[in-house]
């Protein structure tokens, strides 16, 4: 009994060690971080705050301005790899490509909304996307190298919050004020000159306050003259779908961000079922807050169980958040109650689905890509990621709503006006299937991506371990730090590959 006694002590003496030796990024840095998300969310709610006003205005069509939402997309996916590369090879300074980043984007932001051409408008989108690219990969990479591997969720969760913070920020202001003149300007582009300030003022924050240790540049000159950087890049990429682990994240996030995209005609649905625009309105905000709390409590949980248990405690987050996910968006879109309770309805089911179906980014994805690469190459395979995934997403999850609703369940446009008080139950029922279609289907794919991770994470895991085992013998080191340590190359000798493609289907314990 003492022995046990003495054993349960230890590891708890054990844990509380590891638990104290956890390190964060300083207080300022992480404020920093989290305006610069800020600017992400903004910009993802301006345009829709003010698309009335721009159709009003300047007698723009709702399919013109989703050409310049869809040219922001390509940019945006097309310019991510580049500032990834550019932040893992040290070109210059992290905080420098955000400063950059965030200086030119707030330029495009009031540009946009002095330009009355739509050609003109959708360049402009364009550049603004680009610039935008830098942030979200560049700001991961930092937490990723000053957090440590069991509290990067919940710094995850803070710069997600904001980016929904940004984003409810841009709707409640944008949506009154695009409509009104102020100082006989058009409020509309008021709102596009005040978040362009907030991003101009956000990089010279980071430029001057934002500390950084210089690190020497790993792209020579001759890299620049051959273009062998661009080839060692292009290797890097193709050996990133040699690990489980990316190619499940990938699949996953080609399914799983396809829902969040089609979200974007909930507020029709709601209209569409009979609820008014404020009732429809304060659902839509409800959903967008508890979505951020989510993602917060995501991170939280999915660091506890990866304490609890790391091979399979990130995992086992996503399995509980997706299977949460599935039947409150099958009942939100395939039910309609009676008039009587139908808002508490909704509510209920978006509070618990904000709540629950938002822990995966932040508590499984960001945390595992940080994991399965040296540190030299986290803003690269961020960006990788997320390009392949923002830009299917974005055009399969509108698009396919679209022609769902549509050609396949008869959705009539012309009964779909909100105003409209006698809607149709067939529109409702349609626009309904459509958007449980496009949720359910891709989040069953996403779960089962997601079960194989229990399997394809610890492979991955195994195989690191078993190279830094190597490179500690090679250079006749017992430990080394992971700013010290580069996965040179994953080939193992033949032997050794061989036994691990025999155990790798193995599960492995926690």
């Amino acid at each position: 009994m003492e022995a046990q006694k003495l054993m349960s002590e230890e590891e708890s003496s054990g844990s509380e060690e590891e638990i104290s030796k956890e390190t964060r990024p300083p207080f300022l840095m992480l404020m920093q971080l989290c305006c610069i998300s800020a600017i992400e969310g903004m910009d993802m709610g301006l345009l829709p705050a003010v698309t009335f006003a721009l159709q009003h205005d300047l007698h723009l069509h709702l399919s013109q301005i989703a050409e310049m939402s869809l040219a922001q997309a390509v940019a945006q996916a097309l310019a991510a790899p580049v500032w990834g590369v550019l932040a893992d090879r040290k070109v210059c300074r992290r905080k420098t490509l955000l400063a950059i980043g965030a200086f030119f984007q707030g330029l495009c932001t009031i540009a946009l909304g002095w330009t009355e051409n739509l050609a003109m408008m959708i360049v402009i989108r364009s550049i603004n996307g680009a610039m935008l690219a830098s942030l979200r990969p560049v700001c991961v990479g930092i937490v990723a190298d000053t957090t440590s591997e069991l509290g990067r969720g919940k710094i995850y969760g803070y710069l997600q919050l904001s980016v929904t913070a940004g984003m409810m920020v841009a709707t409640l202001v944008g949506t009154p004020m695009a409509t009104a003149t102020i100082c006989g300007f058009q409020g509309w582009r008021i709102a596009f000159a005040l978040v362009g300030f907030f991003g101009i003022f956000t990089s010279m924050l980071i430029a001057v306050f934002m500390f950084e240790a210089r690190h020497e540049k790993s792209w020579n000159k001759e890299s620049r003259k051959r273009c062998s950087g661009v080839y060692q890049e292009l290797v890097k990429f193709g050996g990133y779908f040699r690990k489980p682990t990316f190619v499940c994240l990938v699949g996953q996030g080609l399914f799983g961000a396809i829902p969040w995209n089609a979200f974007n005609f909930s507020t029709l649905y709601f209209q569409v079922v009979g609820l008014s625009d404020s009732h429809a309105a304060a659902l839509t905000t409800a959903f967008q807050t508890c979505c951020g709390i989510g993602n917060v409590l995501g991170g939280y949980i999915g660091d506890a169980l990866a304490r609890r248990c790391p091979n399979h405690g990130r995992a086992f987050t996503a399995n509980m958040s997706v299977s949460l996910g599935i039947p409150c968006v099958f009942l939100i879109y395939m039910t309609q109650p009676s008039e009587d309770y139908r808002f508490f309805w909704y509510l209920s089911l978006l509070i618990l689905m904000g709540l629950t179906a938002t822990w995966c980014l932040t508590g499984v994805n960001l945390p595992l890509l940080s994991e399965i690469v040296d540190p030299a190459s986290r803003s690269g395979i961020m960006a990788w990621e997320s390009a392949m995934e923002g830009a299917i997403a974005a055009v399969a999850g509108n698009a396919a709503v679209g022609f769902l609703a549509q050609t396949v369940f008869g959705y009539n446009l012309a009964d779909a006006k909100p105003s409209d008080t006698t809607q149709s139950h067939h529109n409702a029922e349609a626009l309904g299937k459509a958007l449980a279609f496009t949720s359910v289907v891709p989040w069953s794919l996403c779960l089962a991506c997601y079960i194989f991770m229990h399997w394809a994470f610890p492979y991955d895991k195994r195989l690191i371990e078993e190279e830094k085992r190597r490179y500690q013998e090679r250079h006749g080191t017992e430990t080394t730090t992971a700013s010290e340590f580069e996965l040179e190359d994953f080939d193992l000798d033949e032997k050794n590959r061989e036994d691990e493609d025999l155990e790798w289907l193995e599960p492995i314990g926690c």
